[in-house]
């Protein structure tokens, strides 16, 4: 059987086990119960990553409802002070959540695109999150926009100690870090279309970069979507600060990804590691 097929499989699965167990059990027993039956017995990780991403949505979807309810009333003005502090608490723990979601579904995304339609991933996550598809098609776009900016910062030889940051690091807009002459940089992907914004975050330098449309088809990176991204990323380097005449452009290779970094035994809010990833080569 193809890759293809063991996922489509594993993923009606794990779907009917939903459907099945929602009016049986609370969903923490049946979280329990799915762990059990499809990822602490599973022998191999891109299943469990999968049924652990599909238990993460349905879980997530129900959570982004109470946290886009905070923050329309922290954006509201009319809380008083503690009431603020309360809902802002209980916002950032949930954002937190979110961060870990959308951590395990790029992992998924980057390490399986070739197996995986973009079509039939949006579908099954917008099963396993009660139809909520405008929802999963945006958390779908922005993790295949991550793995192309990902793509583009591998490709510039002038940043070193590539790495991706870690959910704590995601919660402030630093999706990946690198060295920069000698600095501390932090990149993240946006949607829309903009121009590159470099600043100076805390300690550090930040760059929010747009991923252009050239560079997705479906869950395919293009050379060209590619090529104006890097071009976009120099140009604010160089509006910053000088910087040497670069390198040619190294090819893109998928990350390696422990297993025990991104698909633990069981689902946990704390295993989120930091990924370091092999500088290419230059003459």
């Amino acid at each position: 059987m193809s890759p293809t097929a063991d996922f489509t499989h594993r993923a009606q699965d794990v779907l009917l086990f939903l459907d099945v167990y929602r009016g049986r059990h609370e969903r923490p027993r049946m979280v329990e119960l799915a762990n059990e039956q499809f990822i602490t017995h599973e022998q191999r990780p891109e299943l469990r990553q999968l049924a652990q991403l599909l238990l993460l949505a349905r879980q997530q979807s129900e959570l982004q409802r109470a946290l886009d309810a905070d923050r329309a009333q922290l954006h509201s003005g009319r809380l008083a002070h503690e009431a603020r502090v309360t809902v802002g608490h209980h916002y950032e723990m949930m954002r937190r959540d979110a961060c870990e979601y959308n951590h395990h579904l790029r992992g998924f995304v980057e390490a399986n695109r070739e197996h995986v339609s973009r079509a039939d991933l949006t579908d099954w996550l917008t099963t396993a999150s009660h139809g909520r598809r405008p929802w999963v098609e945006g958390e779908v776009t922005g993790a295949i926009s991550e793995v192309a900016l990902h793509a583009a910062l591998m490709g510039l030889p002038e940043l070193r100690q590539l790495r991706s940051g870690t959910v704590a690091g995601d919660l402030h807009g630093c999706a990946f870090i690198a060295s920069w002459q000698g600095r501390v940089l932090s990149v993240d992907a946006k949607t829309g279309r903009f121009h590159p914004v470099m600043a100076r975050k805390h300690d550090h330098l930040h760059l929010e970069v747009s991923v252009p449309r050239e560079a997705l088809d479906g869950f395919r990176l293009g050379r060209h979507g590619l090529d104006l991204l890097r071009r976009d990323i120099r140009r604010a380097l160089h509006e910053a600060v000088g910087v040497n005449v670069h390198a040619a452009h190294a090819p893109y290779r998928p990350a390696s990804v422990p297993v025990s970094s991104v698909v633990p035994s069981v689902i946990s809010a704390d295993q989120t590691g930091v990924l370091i990833y092999p500088q290419p080569q230059t003459a």
